[in-house]
Formats: C-alpha cells, sequence, structure tokens
C-alpha cells in the first residue's frame, strides 16, 4: 500500500512539474483544443482527448492554462478581467474510463475552479497594480507567481483529498473553493462579459 501511494504521489509530482510547464509555455490554443473555465460547465469523459497507456497512474489528470494578453494598449485597458483566461487543455488531459469516472470528474472539476481561484488573484493584482504597468516583465513576474501558487496549492487538494476519493475532504474543499471564488467574484470573467 505504502509502495502504490508513493509511486501515485512520484507520478503526480511529474504530473505538476508538466503542468508548471505547460501553464508557462501555452501559446494561443484553438477553441476546439481547450474550454474556457465557466462556473456552470462541467467537463465531460469526451473532454479528455489522451487514452491513458497503462492502470497503473491516477484515475484522471488535466492540464491547466492561465493566459495573459498583454501589450500594446492591453496595458492601458481599464478592464483587465477580459486580459487573463483559464483553459482545460483537451490534448494534455485523460481519464481512465475504466475506474470510478464521476469522481474523476468531481475532481478534476474541482481541480479547473481552484485554477478559477488564481486566475482571479492575477486578475486583481494586475487591476491594484495598473499604475505599476509599464512592461511586460511586471506581468509575467504576476502569472509566474500565481501559477506556482496555484501549483502548490492543487498539489494539496490533491493529497488531502486522495483526488477526491476521500468524500469529507472533498466536500470541505468544495465548500473552501466556493467561498474563494465568490470572494474574488469582482474578477470573473463572466461578470465582466
Amino acid at each position: 500500500m505504502k509502495k502504490t501511494l508513493l509511486s501515485l504521489l512520484l507520478k503526480g509530482l511529474s504530473c505538476w512539474l508538466l503542468l508548471l510547464i505547460s501553464v508557462s509555455s501555452f501559446s494561443q490554443q484553438s477553441k476546439e483544443e481547450t474550454i474556457s473555465w465557466a462556473a456552470n460547465r462541467q467537463l465531460a469523459v469526451s473532454d479528455f482527448l489522451i487514452k491513458p497507456a497503462s492502470t497503473n497512474q491516477a484515475a484522471s489528470y488535466a492540464s491547466f492554462s492561465i493566459e495573459y494578453r498583454a501589450g500594446g494598449k492591453e496595458l492601458l485597458s481599464n478592464n483587465l478581467n477580459k486580459r487573463v483566461s483559464n483553459y482545460f487543455i483537451k490534448a494534455e488531459s485523460w481519464i481512465d474510463t475504466t475506474q470510478n469516472i464521476s469522481q474523476a470528474l468531481r475532481f478534476q472539476k474541482s481541480s479547473f475552479d481552484l485554477c478559477e481561484i488564481y486566475v482571479r488573484q492575477f486578475r486583481k493584482a494586475l487591476y491594484e497594480n495598473r499604475k505599476k504597468i509599464k512592461s511586460l516583465k511586471f506581468i509575467d513576474a504576476l502569472n509566474e507567481q500565481f501559477t506556482t501558487a496555484f501549483s502548490k496549492r492543487r498539489m494539496e487538494y490533491d493529497l488531502d483529498t486522495k483526488a477526491a476519493t476521500d468524500e469529507a475532504a472533498q466536500q470541505r474543499w468544495e465548500a473552501i473553493i466556493a467561498r474563494e471564488l465568490k470572494e474574488l467574484s469582482n474578477y470573473s470573467l463572466e461578470k465582466s462579459n
């Protein structure tokens, strides 16, 4: 049991490193390849395009991207909410359909919601620092700060809920995530549309 848990944790850590790389290096993806975060948008099995190669891995993995557009007139825009987006990347995500699918989908939707918290914090930081923004270097530093914070928190969520298999922990995290999203509702892309 300990060996299996350690193996899963090591695989999870390598997935987190991949997440950091994919979030940092994300370039414009087509709408068919990504899903924009939306409060009422649930993930479906068909959203996960990679087919897992073996059954010795976690039930699912999802790749998310924090993307921002900032250059030229965007730096001067009053509505910075529209400049930062949260995406689920279909081609970098997988789900094992031989395991508990509803649990895996619930886990990944909560992870997507957790990413949205850090996207909103990023938007808030851009708004609060809008007069300090003189170059993309400043925005890059904020992006790295919130991407790293999300990755650490996602790992904490994963370990605490055991990938949503601990029902009490999962419910606790869902309540925390909902509360934090509500607290940052002024920085929701849905609100700014």
